[in-house]
């Protein structure tokens, strides 16, 4: 193991046996083979208490609090924070619609708004598309192009991927900057976000050596997951889908939400900007996605672009004890981040190991759950 706890958890009201407990449920979930390696960060009232990586990068190649570890979809909450920088600036409004900023944005598309794209309703789901194929120009003229599967608004189906490069290129087009390009000087170097990227060009990747982790299928039945491994795919732009870093990388993300927008001196978004964004704005409808062979309907309430919490005992990746005020995001079977403001929380969860999605819920659940656990 590589870190652990930092300084006396009791400080925050926390205990170290439970903290404890939580890396070594990490240590067990690596024996069970669901993931190589893992990487945990957690904070309370803004101050860290662990940061810590267990595991491999790969055979023979140990895991590091520094290994950079791709996120999936937990990248998604820094590109809305992108678009809400630009709506505190004025140079958007959430109910401007999509077409306003594309031209191009047609076929049944255009009534979708910002908004709507943020809360996964807009319509053009894409989830069978092969993302990682094609550059951004092709990508982005790809979904343009993708025929509405209902009027914007009216349903409600969680967009993997096409949604967030729509959101990409809108800053592109107000900004002037490549959505990674803004990332990297608007919110990872204010944060001191250092190891983080959107994308990892081949320079990155030979500078980073074996830092960088690769991800591995732990489903038998394999699927193309671990193409996202291919040094082709690395330096792909997907804003909802390839951020690069370490946990407290990650870790600094939510600090600065959970501190209404500030972290250490930087402020990326005022505290109301940060509510507006992470309050409930879609509830009750069913997820389309999610709800895809399943015996039941699954109708999780959204932020803009963030996740909500519940007051049920519901198993999501935040586990059973978080509340309704929780906001985050989880990544392709893989990770979670989340900020309890009840609680005080924040907690980021990396793995390189590709399980179930039941299997990884459980693996995140317990752990989140212990981590609740440790807090008095």
């Amino acid at each position: 193991m590589d870190g652990g706890i930092i300084g006396n958890p009791g400080d925050v009201k926390m205990t170290g046996e439970n903290l404890e407990k939580a890396i070594a449920l990490l240590e067990k979930q690596k024996q069970q083979n669901l993931h190589n390696g893992a990487q945990i960060f957690v904070a309370r009232n803004g101050t860290p208490v662990v940061d810590a990586a267990i595991g491999d990068v790969e055979a023979g190649t140990p895991l590091k609090k520094n290994s950079v570890m791709l996120w999936f979809s937990s990248t998604k909450p820094l590109t809305s924070i992108a678009i809400a920088q630009l709506y505190e600036k004025g140079k958007l409004q959430l109910d401007d619609r999509v077409q306003k900023y594309i031209p191009a944005f047609t076929n049944g598309k255009e009534t979708a708004t910002i908004k709507q794209v943020l809360m996964h309703t807009g319509g053009f789901r894409m989830v069978e598309f092969p993302f990682l194929r094609y550059d951004w120009d092709t990508n982005i003229r790809k979904i343009c192009e993708e025929p509405a599967e209902w009027v914007p608004g009216t349903e409600a189906g969680y967009h993997p991927l096409s949604g967030w490069c729509i959101l990409g290129e809108i800053v592109r087009v107000i900004d002037g900057r490549p959505i990674e390009q803004y990332l990297e000087e608007d919110l990872f170097k204010p944060l001191g976000m250092d190891d983080s990227s959107l994308g990892i060009t081949p320079e990155r990747a030979n500078e980073l050596g074996n830092r960088l982790s690769k991800i591995t299928e732990k489903l038998e039945e394999k699927t193309n997951i671990e193409a996202w491994n291919d040094p082709r795919a690395l330096p792909r732009i997907l804003p909802g889908g390839n951020g690069y870093g370490p946990a407290h990388d990650l870790g600094k993300f939510y600090l600065a939400l959970g501190n209404g927008g500030e972290l250490n001196g930087n402020r990326i978004l005022k505290k109301e900007t940060v509510d507006l964004f992470t309050a409930t704005h879609r509830t009750g409808m069913v997820d389309k996605t999610f709800s895809q062979g399943l015996p039941i309907n699954v109708s999780p309430d959204w932020g803009l672009g963030f996740r909500k919490g519940t007051d049920e005992p519901t198993s999501i990746a935040f586990g059973t004890k978080c509340t309704s005020e929780t906001y985050g995001h989880g990544g392709n079977r893989s990770s979670v981040g989340l900020v309890d403001p009840s609680r005080g929380l924040v907690i980021t969860i990396v793995t390189n190991g590709l399980p179930s999605d039941v299997d990884n819920v459980i693996r995140l659940r317990d752990i989140t759950d212990t981590i609740y656990d440790a807090c008095y």
